[in-house]
């Protein structure tokens, strides 16, 4: 009977079920569990519950410890209250998740976002250069700052692509009519002439925007995020997660360079919860 009362215990800790829907993330006390700014507050309970509460440099992440396997075939709702704590210091929130492969790499923004410009091959592309040569591509003054992306197919199967070069920092053409690419930074290893590429966007951000503001200090906001199962196209869509997104970690973060607090500013955060269930309509309240 005690062997059987624990398991119990242990299935209504972990997750609850409302008919055909799971919660997924319940435990909001246990700081084993999260990442990055773990401070609880308890002097401003939401819900006779304690608050973490973020500050500092911007963007200060909460990060849920545990990969979550997501299912395409399924819903997921995010739930999180947000709060300013001091009314004359306005602080910024934001919610998302940091989205990983099946391998369990991350996948940023620059993995599965495309640069409005034409595939090319590599010419010359050698470890150690700050450089490579591709053939020509017309635009190609619009390089500047975006990345390649090696072993690029055109019907995009290798998205999100983690073969990337740092960030381009200009393209001018070579006397022999091809395209001479300078890097901010090295390559980390060689690529044969011929080889396939594609332009990606610059930006390492993670799914962050699922919901974003400053946040009122009289009352709690509460943000909801619902993504119905994982995108078969490239894209930083907000109805679903990226491409090839088979584990998340929930997240928020205080503060972005596009709403940054003063200094002193504080954000309250309560109210998270994730739940798996059929799929559903898409909707994002901010």
């Amino acid at each position: 009977m005690l062997k059987i009362s624990s398991i119990l215990l242990f299935a209504i800790l972990s997750f609850t079920i409302y008919g055909n829907s799971k919660e997924l993330l319940v435990n909001l006390q246990d700081l084993n569990q999260w990442i990055g700014k773990v401070e609880l507050i308890k002097n401003h309970d939401k819900d006779n519950k304690p608050s973490f509460v973020l500050y500092g440099r911007y963007p200060t992440k909460l990060i849920y410890k545990n990969y979550i396997p997501i299912n395409p075939q399924k819903s997921y709702t995010l739930k999180v209250s947000f709060k300013t704590l001091y009314p004359n210091l306005p602080a910024s929130g934001y919610m998302g998740f940091e989205v990983l492969d099946a391998n369990k790499r991350t996948i940023t923004y620059q993995n599965i976002v495309v640069a409005n410009l034409p595939y090319s091959e590599v010419i010359s592309a050698r470890k150690g250069d700050k450089h490579l040569i591709i053939k020509m591509i017309s635009n190609f003054d619009k390089i500047k700052k975006v990345k390649v992306a090696f072993n690029a197919k055109t019907d995009l199967s290798d998205v999100p692509n983690f073969d990337l070069s740092p960030n381009c920092k200009k393209a001018e053409k070579t006397p022999d009519g091809n395209l001479k690419i300078e890097l901010y930074a090295p390559l980390v290893k060689d690529y044969p002439a011929g080889t396939k590429i594609r332009f990606h966007s610059q930006y390492a951000v993670p799914m962050y925007y699922l919901a974003k503001g400053w946040m009122p200090s009289d009352k709690w906001k509460e943000c909801v995020a619902i993504l119905n199962g994982v995108n078969t196209t490239t894209g930083p869509s907000k109805t679903k997660f990226w491409k090839g997104t088979a584990y998340v970690r929930p997240f928020v973060w205080f503060g972005n360079w596009d709403r940054k607090p003063k200094e002193g500013a504080k954000l309250l955060v309560n109210g998270f919860s994730l739940v798996e269930s059929p799929l559903q309509n898409t909707a994002t309240k901010k």
